[in-house]
């Protein structure tokens, strides 16, 4: 079998590329630049960034190639890059004959470095079966696609679909991962006891949350008592060892949040399905349905265009039901990326205002952008829960939607094409 072809270079070489930015850097006096100046900038910067990265995975794939050196430990000793970063750079060299219009886009700079790592990730994980990775392959060229147009969030969402698609929705994956898992423990020379957990995402969510969840109650046992709770890393040993001093022989339901839409469950994946932990992790229909033999199981109704129910002034903090809401509609702070677990409710009218305690009034923020929102930043929902932000001086500074809405439409437009088809008489020749 003859060696593949060699990818052509760039239209815009590397060299060329360093040259202009460096030319860039020599008339450059920082502290003079405008707005305009700096974006330029940072695109000139992040685009010598992106060529450099695809320089380092071309090298990665020829060393690959040589079969002497791997590429981890190359970039690991000299490169000083850390053993997962150098681990990327092997599987982005590793892409270069199976998927060669991903690289070439990697090679021109128009595809970010954090989507051709979800790629090459996501072919990992499809390892398992030939013939699973012989299927994602095919898709190079749409692949490429959206790759170049889609931002790192939106492309892993597509790319984690694909491979649910294509694979046994992650089940082996998720087996691998747990057969992983370990846990060692000793003793270090000044007798104090120490561990280390390795954990699979699924094991080590349910973990977390018992963890967390014990270190919020004991908090609030000393603020019953009229002392002060710090949240950190000792609260969190606490509540492990109060965990183990409270543990019975009677195994509990699984600490995990679930997130589903009905669709999936009753007929299995399609384009719009949502099946994913708390956390934001996938998770199998299998694996999901074990979960709900034994789970307490809320449902939450969502409109077309993605909002959820309400529930009063009665509370003053959100309650367990409209967190539960928040969760489906966000998967993270409505303002960046902030995981919904680690965010706070805030009212978008304060309490103290007279704001009730709806869902239309809640969003959840981050512990910096709700400083930021008290310290005069302003937020505004709209009927479609679009959430309007602007600056202490009033001016608009930017529109972020609902998360949520482009997924209940393609459920919404999912159902109106299946009763149209139900509706169509059946034909007997």
């Amino acid at each position: 079998m003859n060696p593949p072809a060699p990818l052509a270079a760039p239209a815009d070489p590397v060299s060329e590329c360093l040259r202009d930015h460096a030319a860039l850097l020599d008339r450059s006096q920082f502290q003079a630049l405008g707005e305009d100046e700096i974006i330029d900038f940072v695109r000139s910067n992040e685009r010598v960034i992106r060529r450099l990265e695809a320089v380092g995975s071309a090298v990665a794939s020829r060393l690959t190639e040589l079969g002497g050196l791997s590429a981890e430990d190359v970039f690991s000793t000299v490169g000083k890059h850390s053993t997962g970063e150098a681990r990327r750079v092997q599987r982005r060299g590793g892409l270069a004959n199976r998927l060669p219009t991903l690289t070439r886009g990697f090679l021109a700079g128009t595809i970010p470095t954090a989507n051709l790592d979800t790629v090459a990730s996501a072919r990992h994980k499809l390892r398992h079966d030939p013939a699973w990775e012989a299927a994602f392959d095919a898709k190079d060229a749409s692949m490429t696609r959206k790759a170049s147009r889609m931002n790192p969030k939106r492309f892993a969402g597509w790319i984690r679909d694909l491979v649910d698609r294509i694979s046994d929705d992650g089940q082996t994956e998720q087996q691998s991962d747990a057969d992983k898992n370990s846990f060692r423990s000793w003793t270090n020379s000044e007798g104090r006891w120490q561990a280390r957990l390795d954990l699979d995402p699924m094991a080590g969510e349910k973990f977390q949350n018992a963890i967390d969840g014990e270190a919020r109650s004991l908090a609030k046992q000393a603020t019953l008592a009229g002392e002060t709770a710090h949240h950190g890393e000792n609260l969190n040993a606490t509540a492990a060892c109060s965990l183990v001093d409270s543990a019975s022989g009677t195994k509990g339901r699984p600490s995990i949040n679930v997130v589903v839409d009905l669709d999936t469950l009753r007929h299995g994946p399609w384009d719009g399905t949502i099946k994913r932990t708390g956390g934001g992790n996938n998770i199998s229909l299998p694996s999901l349905h074990q979960f709900l033999c034994d789970a307490w199981i809320t449902h939450t109704v969502l409109h077309e265009d993605g909002r959820a129910l309400a529930v009063g002034r009665k509370y003053r903090t959100a309650t367990d039901a409209q967190r539960d809401a928040l969760r489906i509609m966000y998967q993270t702070c409505a303002m960046c990326e902030v995981q919904f677990d680690h965010c706070e409710i805030h009212h978008i009218i304060e309490w103290e205002h007279h704001g009730p305690t709806d869902l239309n009034n809640l969003i959840p923020l981050c512990s910096v952008h709700h400083q930021r929102i008290h310290h005069g930043w302003q937020l505004k929902l709209d009927d479609q829960r679009n959430l309007h932000c602007s600056r202490p001086d009033g001016r608009h500074w930017k529109t972020l939607p609902l998360p949520s809405a482009a997924s209940c439409r393609a459920r919404h437009e999912y159902r109106q094409r299946k009763r149209a088809h139900e509706r169509q008489p059946s034909t007997t020749d």
